[in-house]
């Protein structure tokens, strides 16, 4: 296990902390462990705690490259054949069998072939839904063929849990300089006077009143260039309007917003007038 780790660890970057739960083959939680995946050989899994959304993404799928079956499990995800919010009492982690050991436990080969058959692994029949590319790729595979894969700079990225009233850090700052130039000059003019404010004073740092406004403004500005594309009209800010102010790649799955990538349908854009609540109890944003 110690060589695709290394692997893992080396081409995942110098901002994500490839960092084994203590048990390695069994992820503890009373006395559970990972539904027997972790009595035999192959299995790890790595704590997610540290990192945020699109850090994990990068991690789930160079292990996938590297030949691990990667899932990234939450304490709270949304079930698309259930249609609802799931709950288990373990923290963010990343569950990692690899394909090629010997030593698999029955319960880790018969949830690798679940994996392959486009499951996710968990109990049910929910769906994978990350990146597919090197299914069935091995690490005796990628070792034999691997040029060299380069370690990705860090992406400029933002916490949504950062965004919150009262919140004052380099998070809030570079998404209030980003909204700030996004808005249009009539906008900002109007914002400036209703709240006595100098152009300078708008970047301070700070998630409070002026930043809702600013956030309320550009939603209201882009849904009147795109009226059908679905986009919220609650002033905090989420995924979706991260990924549109070009902090959350294009095209990358969205771990907070169950909306677009865990199986709710598109059309069930605004909790307020489709009476949902966007942030539910115990889910973590």
């Amino acid at each position: 296990m110690k060589e695709p780790l290394d692997e893992l660890a080396r081409s995942s970057g110098r901002d994500v902390l490839v960092s084994p739960i203590k048990g390695f083959g069994s992820f503890q939680v009373g006395k559970t462990a990972s539904a027997g995946t972790g009595s035999g050989g192959g299995h790890v899994d790595l704590s997610l705690g540290r990192l945020n959304p699109q850090q994990k993404l990068r991690l789930e799928g160079l292990a996938r490259q590297i030949g691990f079956y990667a899932d990234i499990r939450e304490p709270t995800w949304w079930s698309p054949t259930r249609k609802r919010w799931l709950r288990e009492k373990w923290a963010s982690h990343l569950h990692m069998v690899l394909k090629d050991c010997r030593h698999l436990s029955p319960e880790a080969k018969a949830q690798l072939r679940e994996w392959y058959a486009g499951e996710n692994g968990l109990a049910g029949d929910d769906p994978d839904d990350g990146d597919r590319t090197y299914l069935r790729q091995t690490w005796k595979q990628y070792r034999a063929s691997k040029t060299g894969i380069k370690p990705p700079p860090p992406q400029p990225t933002i916490a949504v849990a950062n965004l919150k009233q009262g919140r004052r850090n380099g998070d809030v700052k570079r998404y209030q300089a980003v909204v700030w130039k996004r808005l249009a000059s009539a906008t900002r003019t109007k914002i400036l006077t209703r709240n006595r404010l100098k152009e300078t004073q708008i970047a301070d740092g700070f998630y409070g009143d002026v930043t809702v406004e600013m956030t309320k403004a550009l939603y209201a500005q882009i849904a009147a260039k795109e009226p059908k594309g679905g986009w919220p009209i609650w002033a905090e800010p989420g995924p979706r309007l991260l990924k549109r102010l070009g902090f959350i790649p294009v095209g990358t799955r969205d771990l907070d917003d169950p909306h677009d990538e865990f199986g709710e349908p598109d059309s069930v854009s605004d909790p307020v007038s489709a009476n949902i609540d966007p942030h539910p109890a115990g889910v973590v944003q």
